[in-house]
């Protein structure tokens, strides 16, 4: 019995290292003394100087923390993971007003992330963080404009954080129903080509078989080809059913950086993420 625990011990002894070891590796870096994190070294110095006043400045004013990070890596992790930790380890936003947004970018990865806590979500929903990602952000960074798709990331989001949360839930539903609109697109007309392609097929396969065997079993297969028929049009009705009325979401201060610290665990998983 000492034998086999002996044994056991020594082959778990070396993946409990290389667990801790990896969990040790995946340390957040340590919070800067001001707004911007450039870890990554893709901001310029004039841009990052630039960068850091603005953000210092509408903090100053409006109390909301917007924090930019770049990174070298995520350490292997999701980019929604990697934010949601950085954000807690940073205390971005107010314990109480949780007004903060961490504007995270791993170029190694490819993969941005605008990760909002509580008090801002009403001004910044997933689905126009996403639209900022998706049309302010990625095009410049796929036209390798770090600099300009970073700055003009922060302007997008400073500009919704601005609007009234009335506006903000109009566009916001607008944005959303439009994304479900072009899902819904999407499922009709894959699920109408399948359709019919399967049909096409049993037609095939059925004129072969009445050249070959005659009426009845031509009668016989005809029946069984109504009833698939039948069988595929309740089934794409159905299928443009659930996709119309589904959803989903991507789909998210009081100390620190002058105001920027003291609120990480208002961060609940709010935001959106994107790549290019």
């Amino acid at each position: 019995m000492r034998q086999i625990v002996l044994w056991l011990c020594a082959v778990l002894a070396p993946l409990f290292l290389a667990v801790s070891g990896t969990s040790a590796g995946a340390a957040m870096p340590a919070r800067p003394d001001g707004p911007v994190l450039d870890a990554a070294g893709i901001i310029p110095d004039a841009d990052e100087a630039q960068l850091d006043a603005r953000l210092r400045a509408y903090n100053r004013d409006t109390g909301r923390a917007i924090v930019v990070a770049t990174v070298p890596s995520l350490d292997d992790q999701p980019v929604d993971v990697y934010a949601q930790s950085l954000a807690e380890a940073w205390d971005i936003g107010g314990a109480e007003t949780e007004q903060g947004v961490l504007f995270l970018i791993a170029p190694t990865e490819r993969r941005i992330r605008i990760h909002t806590a509580r008090g801002v979500q009403e001004r910044l929903p997933d689905v126009l963080a996403g639209r900022i990602i998706r049309d302010t952000v990625t095009p410049r960074f796929k036209a390798k404009d770090f600099p300009g798709g970073i700055a003009a990331g922060v302007d997008a989001i400073i500009a919704q954080l601005n609007r009234d949360p009335a506006d903000t839930k109009a566009i916001a539903e607008a944005a959303a129903a439009a994304q479900r609109k072009g899902a819904d697109d999407g499922v009709s007309v894959g699920a109408a080509i399948f359709w019919i392609v399967l049909i096409v097929f049993l037609i095939a396969l059925f004129s072969r078989g009445r050249r070959r065997r005659g009426y009845r079993r031509h009668s016989d297969a005809g029946i069984v080809l109504w009833e698939v028929g039948n069988l595929a049009a309740n089934i794409a009705a159905n299928v443009a059913i659930n996709a119309a009325f589904g959803g989903n979401g991507d789909s998210g201060g009081d100390s620190g950086f002058g105001g920027f610290g003291g609120g990480g665990s208002g961060f609940d998983g709010g935001g959106a993420s994107g790549d290019w």
